[in-house]
This record gives C-alpha cells, structure tokens and sequence, in this order.
C-alpha cells in the first residue's frame, strides 16, 4: 500500500512495507521495537532484521488476514529458522501453527527439535524430543544442539 510507514529489510535485500499499527497488532516485539528505533519524524524508516527474505515473508504471511501458508510444505531448515522469528519477534498468529509443525517433525528431526524446544521451554515437546533422541551419535548432536542442551542431553 503507497500509504505504509515504516520498511522492514532482509540481509539478501528484500524489503517489506507495513503500517506501524499492523505489526503492533500482531507482535510486541514489533510494537516496541519499532515505536522504540524510529520516531515519528524519522526520514529513514527502515528496520534491517537478520532473518532471511524467505522466513520473513512466510513470518509476515501470518500477520494478515488472509489464509496462512501450510507449514508442512516448508523444508525443515527454513521451518526451523521460522520457528525461531516466531519466538523471537513474539508472533502470537503463528505459534500454535509452529508447535504443531514441531511436534509432527519430531520423529524426523528429534535433536533439532528438542533444541528449539528446550530453548524456548516447550518441556513436553523437549521430552518427547529426548526420548526419541536417545541412541544417537553423539557427534551428530554436538553438531545440532546448542551447549546448553547438549549438556542436559548427556
């Protein structure tokens, strides 16, 4: 829309144009990073955040009215760094979407699955994670989980 306020830019150069009221509705986060980072008068309105143009739009999908992207379709690399954006920014519009996915993909990607789990407190899923994960190489999870979860995972 020509009349949006503030620019949201990826580091692979896409940029996204919304209105300040509309990421507030939909994420704290956003309220109050960009209520926060960019007065009213400010001439340059562009927020650069650190996720890629393609976990971004499929973020932002979430924040219209309109029907949401099916997570299965989404390679497990993206969804998991979608899953963290969700976390981070706070995106109440698409958790619940993210802990279903999570859970169907915890047979498939148990280590990574209970990192973002345990990360972010999800103790049942965390569980389930663990317990699938038991029995696998040890290499692989030094490479997949971060210290922190690695260590109550010994």
């Amino acid at each position: 829309a020509p009349d949006t306020d503030i620019m949201i830019s990826s580091p692979d150069g896409v940029t996204f144009k919304f209105h300040r009221k509309h990421l507030a509705v939909h994420s704290d986060i956003f309220a109050d990073a960009v209520n926060t980072t960019l007065p009213d008068n400010s001439s340059d309105k562009v927020v650069q955040l650190s996720e890629s143009s393609v976990v971004l739009d499929l973020l932002f999908q979430y924040m219209y009215c309109q029907p949401h992207p099916d997570l299965k379709s989404v390679d497990f690399p993206t969804f998991a760094k979608l899953a963290e954006a969700a976390e981070k920014y706070v995106v109440y519009s698409i958790l619940s979407a993210v802990a279903i996915q999570m859970k169907a993909s915890v047979t498939k990607y148990p280590l990574q699955v209970l990192d973002y789990a345990a990360r972010h407190n999800h103790k049942n899923l965390a569980n389930e994670a663990a317990r699938l994960s038991l029995g696998l190489p040890w290499v692989q999870a030094m490479f997949l989980l971060s210290p922190d979860t690695l260590f109550k995972w010994v």
